[in-house]
């Protein structure tokens, strides 16, 4: 039997019964391939270019009756060739030397990879460094935040505090000025007597010994209490706190009486700067902060309190409060004076001349009676008294103005250490008096007698009441008489100065 080779792709055939020069195509590569012709060398690594066998790419075609990718054609090859061309037909082969794959593998790899790391990661958590590192970090930023809103809190407070305390300082002068220049409506547009009388109520309710308490003068509608004889024990009992009317009426009668006019008034600044001059209260369900503006004055006694304040955050600031710790007792001399042990005393004026005081009979023989008071009496003449102290002359030209002298004024020449200054004080009093008197001024008559007697009442002899010294205006009208002239004279004469 003898085997025919094709020239291509070296696929065999069995030739048996095939006459040379006849030709048929080849099942591998599907050249022709001709009987007889001699079989060429098959070349070595060349790949086929026709169709595959069956049985994959790349694969060696089968020798003999078993090989790989389908069975061998039986027969003759008239009877392979019909069997060969109802094989399946192929295309060429893919090419060599592509990297498609490594890449898509290096891919999936990396995927792979990725996947075990976040399985593992998930599995297991972060080292307890990282978790601790995290947590204080976390603490850290916290903490950050915390001191940030507390500092935002904090500095929100101070400017809210701020407001109200400084507009409470610029409030000092203006409290200055209005009690300097005696300006009463300026002084008492600047209270908030609402919230004032409020307070008041406050304390009275909170505690009611407020009503024995020196402050209740000033607080509460009340009297100064009496013994059984009538005469004023220096107590004052309140009744019950004011209302914001009667306040205002109260607390700036006061100060026009007490203030207005004195000397050297004067805002204490460095002494409201002060931290413990801030304060804080609450009234009703408002509440306040501000600055207590403290005003002294010569002879004045301790300062006086004006508490400047409004709400936090707020610079519209009035007066919620008022204090003076000399009040009671100021008041308590106009209103309820204590009597005189030495009311009538002959001798209480130890300037005065011995012979012209009626101490004759000081156990009252009624065979020695007193001697008559207005026996001897001056003449009505002016003394050409002035006296060259500010304070005093202001005094004077008030009295000028037919203005009654306040209890301010009166101090201030009560006060006075130079009994020459206090003397000639009386002298131009009295001069006025004359001319009040000559032409017939009944309020300065009133007025400047009236001040004499609340000076140098000590001084009057025994037998001279208060009316028998001042020009007084009642239901019987006001006397025409010089005598109240000539009493200031001869207390005027006797009055030492050396």
């Amino acid at each position: 039997m003898s085997t025919i080779t094709c020239a291509s792709c070296g696929m065999e055939y069995d030739g048996s019964g095939l006459q040379a020069g006849v030709q048929f195509q080849c099942t591998q590569c599907g050249n022709m391939v001709q009987v007889g012709a001699p079989a060429a060398p098959r070349a070595v690594g060349k790949r086929p270019t026709g169709r595959r066998p069956a049985g994959g790419p790349g694969r060696a075609p089968a020798r003999g009756p078993a090989r790989a990718g389908g069975p061998r054609p039986a027969g003759s090859p008239m009877a392979q060739m019909q069997g060969a061309q109802n094989q399946p037909a192929y295309g060429p082969p893919q090419k060599s030397g592509g990297n498609a794959g490594v890449i898509v593998g290096i891919v999936v790899g990396v995927v792979v990879l990725v996947l075990v790391i976040v399985v593992v990661v998930a599995a297991g958590g972060p080292p307890p460094e990282d978790l601790a590192k995290q947590k204080q970090e976390e603490q850290n930023k916290q903490l950050r935040e915390d001191m940030a809103k507390k500092d935002a809190e904090t500095k929100a407070a101070n400017e809210a505090l701020k407001k109200p305390m400084e507009a409470a300082m610029n409030q000092g002068t203006a409290i200055e000025a209005a009690i300097r220049g005696s300006d009463a409506t300026t002084l008492e547009n600047m209270f908030d007597w609402q919230t004032y009388a409020a307070y008041n109520s406050d304390l009275i309710q909170a505690n009611p010994e407020f009503l024995t308490a020196k402050s209740a003068v000033l607080m509460c509608t009340g009297s100064w209490d009496k013994d059984k004889d009538g005469s004023p024990t220096g107590t004052f009992t309140g009744e019950a706190p004011f209302g914001s009317d009667s306040l205002r009426t109260r607390v700036m009668d006061y100060i026009k009486n007490f203030y207005f006019g004195a000397q050297n008034i004067r805002w204490e600044k460095a002494r409201s700067e002060a931290d413990g001059a801030a304060f804080s209260l609450t009234v009703g369900s408002n509440s306040y902060v501000g600055k207590r503006i403290y005003i002294a004055f010569d002879k004045g006694g301790k300062e006086k309190e004006f508490w400047v304040g409004a709400p936090k955050g707020s610079s519209d600031v009035r007066i919620l409060n008022f204090i003076d710790k000399d009040a009671f007792t100021s008041l308590q001399t106009k209103e309820a004076p204590k009597k005189r042990t030495d009311d009538r005393n002959p001798l209480r004026n130890p300037d005065r001349d011995p012979d012209k005081d009626p101490a004759k009979n000081p156990d009252g023989d009624p065979e020695d009676p007193p001697a008559d008071p207005d026996a001897n009496l001056p003449e009505v003449a002016n003394t050409g008294g002035m006296p060259t102290e500010a304070a005093l002359v202001n005094c004077i030209e008030e009295l000028k103005r037919d203005n009654p002298l306040n209890d301010a004024r009166l101090k201030q020449i009560k006060g006075e250490t130079s009994k020459a200054e206090k003397k000639a004080t009386m002298g131009a009093m009295i001069d006025l008096l004359i001319a009040a008197v000559k032409n017939n001024n009944r309020n300065a008559k009133r007025n400047i007698s009236a001040a004499l007697y609340d000076v140098w009442d000590v001084f009057v002899p025994q037998g001279w009441e208060k009316e028998d010294m001042v020009y007084t205006i009642d239901f019987n009208g006001q006397s025409d008489s010089d005598l109240p002239i000539r009493r200031w004279l001869d207390v005027y004469n006797n009055y030492k100065v050396d």
